[in-house]
């Protein structure tokens, strides 16, 4: 649980930014003129919202994961609750596309004794995940790089706006991304034996379709039984109709039990999330 000795964030929001999440949580008319009506005068335009757990986030109101946030309080709270009972002293947590932090920094808070290694290849997001941790006064292990199979320079497509948690190694037909550049990325088998990284006891994995790829990539460390749960998503349908099946197997093979993971906040859509634990 949160330790009181550890510093938190520095101040509360201000009057400006606790307006204006009322606002658009109740979605009230005239959030945009208002939100237009404060901008600040110099710097950023974004909210800074205070989560159903305590953690600070600066948050852009147009962005889908961010606008959960601010209306709900969290976003996807069924991962960090599955991860949360794991989270002792000596558990090392991986976020694997950590996008702006929400899983990764929000752990952290919370249980400022565990290491929590973050990955995340998008330049935008690293940075901002950088910016959260400096807000909420912890620290964590951040990696600005990508998790393959093995070790390469990939091309990634990335959203600058509307859902950058789509970004992806694998870009989705007939789907538009704003930006594609090239990242380096790592096998975790590589990240774990050169010792830039402990291996992990807890993993949170959101890497949009590249999932087979990212746990190929960790070889025997898949199987070590000190990596106790692992989150990921998947279809709907994974446990009754398992696609891609190479997942399931590879998952299966490393001697977990899977299960659907219950929505929490109103984020439904194609993929859920799903959880194993060793048996």
């Amino acid at each position: 649980m949160r330790d009181p000795l550890v510093p938190g964030p520095r101040q509360p929001p201000g009057w400006r930014d606790r307006l204006l999440t009322v606002v658009r949580r109740h979605n009230w008319r005239g959030f945009v003129t208002l939100y237009d009506l404060l901008k600040p005068l110099a710097g950023r335009r974004s909210l800074r919202v205070v989560t159903r757990y305590g953690s600070q986030f600066f948050l852009t109101p147009w962005d889908s994961v961010d606008t959960h946030v601010i209306n709900e309080g969290f976003y996807e709270s069924e991962v960090l609750e599955a991860v949360r009972p794991h989270l002792g002293p000596d558990a090392v947590l991986w976020v694997v596309g950590a996008n702006f932090g929400l899983h990764a920094v929000t752990a952290k808070w919370l249980h400022p004794e565990a290491r929590v290694v973050a990955f995340e290849p998008s330049p935008a997001m690293a940075a901002r995940i950088l910016e959260n941790c400096e807000l909420n006064g912890v620290t964590l292990d951040l990696h600005a790089c990508a998790l393959a199979e093995r070790n390469a320079m990939l091309p990634f497509f990335a959203n600058a706006s509307g859902n950058p948690g789509m970004s992806t190694l694998h870009p989705v037909d007939r789907f538009t991304y704003d930006q594609r550049f090239q990242v380096a990325a790592f096998s975790a088998a590589e990240i774990v034996d050169r010792g830039f990284a402990p291996a992990p006891t807890a993993m949170i994995l959101d890497v949009e379709g590249a999932e087979t790829e990212v746990l190929r990539g960790f070889g025997p460390h898949l199987r070590s039984p000190d990596l106790r749960v692992l989150v990921f998503e998947a279809p709907n349908d994974f446990l009754a109709a398992p696609e891609p099946a190479d997942l399931h197997a590879l998952l299966q093979d490393a001697g977990f039990t899977l299960q659907i993971l219950e929505r929490r906040e109103h984020t439904g859509h194609a993929l859920s999330n799903f959880v194993g634990h060793r048996r």
